[in-house]
């Protein structure tokens, strides 16, 4: 089933993408530190997991449970309606069939009792009659996706939220948190603001407003250690906002006025606030979880670190970065994939050899063997340890786990092209010294794949910007990199090299 496709521009759609994608680097970033001693936000590095023993980068329930909301999303089931909310519960009964290694306990009890997809709604109410007060962070973990599937609709948004909550999580805090989490991320993904959760306190019950206006104003000014005891939902919600609103640029000591209006400092906001939400403590990687969906919404999968997406992995077995992407995608279009079938075509080549006619050149710049520049034809042919693709794929081009795509496009049309020119370059020059080769490719290798090059050449070459060009086009005559690529390389100096975590 598919629902109508949603007009949106690139840079909305790679913020769509980034709630799945900055939310599970979150909760991958916080699994080595969940409920462990506190840490200060500077040192707080990808490891292994701390509950589950998971290799770093690997998520954790939360995102699984996200994925299992969001597989509904991107077959454009609408989460506001059973087929949807049963496509959940099914999910959800599958992934804690699998065996997870941490699961929380209000989840546990749920989905230990029910059989069916039909039987979860009823599980959670007998949960709760049997423990009234539980209102725990699981249901606003997995809440992002909610969003993308009712962009723009208020009403809808709403009580989907508050329906695929009560799956596991029928408190009214529960749904409450995640309908104000839902009508944050709305906002960041349409309009590219950090309103943050109040824009969600119209869509609450009227006796419940101020109430919620009071929690949030205090996450802002209460002392940190009052957040560490985020298992409750209000207080998990509170611990993802403070961590956003005390790292963006202009906080200040009115930090909820500073997010409030757009304040931040893209992609280095991103991560400082995810490092932040894991430095509070307690149930670390949930916090940063909650923070990343809506820090993705706001800046787009294409701030979240190569360093730190590259090694993201999960439920179901084989699940990466592309696959977030692809669902996050997909749900905000309704289910309905672009004009030429991204991102569920099995193979985009025929398409580009017919409207581009790429040659299958593949070349490598003088003196510096190792590293493969081409084209999408040479795609198929090259030799390589990994890949890095900056267009669009198809699903069975990927050449296996060292296989990586980036959100980059050709114009003006990305939300940071120096941060994304700069962080492939370093993505680059990490798989390089990872895998012992790497084809980079775009298109046709005119603008994005040369302007790739000249970033790596620059960061990590020690080329000035011109002597750059120089070899780029010596190798690659046809080069024609778009002027806001070029400009966006002008800003590269100013950007230290990456590291990688």
């Amino acid at each position: 089933m598919t629902g109508p496709s949603r007009a949106l521009t690139s840079i909305q759609l790679d913020r769509a993408a980034g709630v799945l994608v900055a939310s599970a680097a979150g909760d991958a970033l916080g699994a080595a530190y969940e409920f462990g001693p506190r840490c200060a936000a500077g040192d707080v590095e990808m490891g292994r997991g701390a509950l589950t023993g998971r290799a770093a980068g690997s998520w954790t329930d939360d995102t699984d449970l996200s994925v299992c909301v969001a597989q509904a999303a991107a077959a454009g089931l609408p989460l506001d309606a059973r087929a949807g909310l049963d496509a959940v519960a099914g999910d959800l009964l599958r992934w804690y069939g699998s065996g997870p290694p941490d699961v929380g306990n209000q989840t546990r009890g749920v989905l230990s009792a029910a059989r069916a997809p039909a039987d979860v709604p009823a599980a959670a109410l007998d949960y709760r009659r049997a423990h009234p007060h539980a209102a725990g962070n699981g249901s606003l973990m997995r809440t992002g996706p909610v969003a993308l599937a009712h962009l723009g609709d208020d009403e809808a948004l709403a009580t989907a939220a508050r329906a695929v909550s009560s799956l596991t999580h029928p408190h009214p805090l529960a749904g409450d948190a995640c309908v104000l989490w839902c009508a944050a991320i709305d906002r960041a993904v349409r309009s590219g603001t950090l309103e943050g959760p109040r824009a969600g306190i119209p869509l609450l019950p009227p006796d419940r407003q101020a109430y919620w206006a009071d929690v949030i104003d205090a996450a802002e000014r209460v002392p940190v250690d009052e957040l560490r005891d985020n298992g409750f939902v209000v207080t998990a919600l509170q611990a993802a906002w403070r961590s956003i609103v005390a790292t963006a640029t202009g906080a200040g000591n009115g930090a909820g006025n500073g997010a409030g209006n757009g304040a931040g400092n893209g992609p280095a906001h991103l991560e400082s606030a995810l490092r932040a939400a894991v430095a509070i403590g307690g149930d670390t990687d949930t916090v940063a979880a909650i923070a990343g969906a809506l820090l993705g919404a706001r800046y787009g999968a294409s701030a979240v670190p190569f360093a730190w997406r590259y090694r993201l992995g999960g439920w179901p077995e084989g699940l990466g970065h592309g696959d977030l992407v692809r669902l996050g995608v997909l749900a905000a279009r309704g289910g309905v994939p672009d004009g030429i079938g991204w991102p569920l075509a099995a193979d985009l080549l025929p398409h580009y050899l017919d409207s581009w006619h790429p040659t299958g050149e593949i070349v490598e710049l003088d003196g510096h063997p190792g590293v493969r520049w081409g084209d999408m034809a040479g795609l198929a042919r090259v030799d390589a340890g990994s890949f890095v693709s900056l267009c669009r794929i198809g699903r069975d081009q990927r050449r296996g786990p060292t296989h990586h795509e980036v959100w980059l496009m050709d114009g003006p049309d990305n939300a940071d092209t120096a941060f994304s020119l700069a962080d492939t370059a370093d993505a680059v020059e990490a798989l390089a010294r990872r895998h012992g080769s790497v084809f980079v490719h775009c298109v046709r290798a005119e603008s994005r794949t040369p302007s790739v090059a000249a970033a790596w050449l620059v960061r990590h070459r020690g080329m000035g910007l011109d002597q750059a060009w120089v070899a780029v086009r010596v190798a690659m005559p046809a080069a024609r990199p778009h002027r806001a690529l070029r400009a966006a390389l002008e800003e590269l100096a100013r950007l230290p090299v990456g590291r990688e975590s």
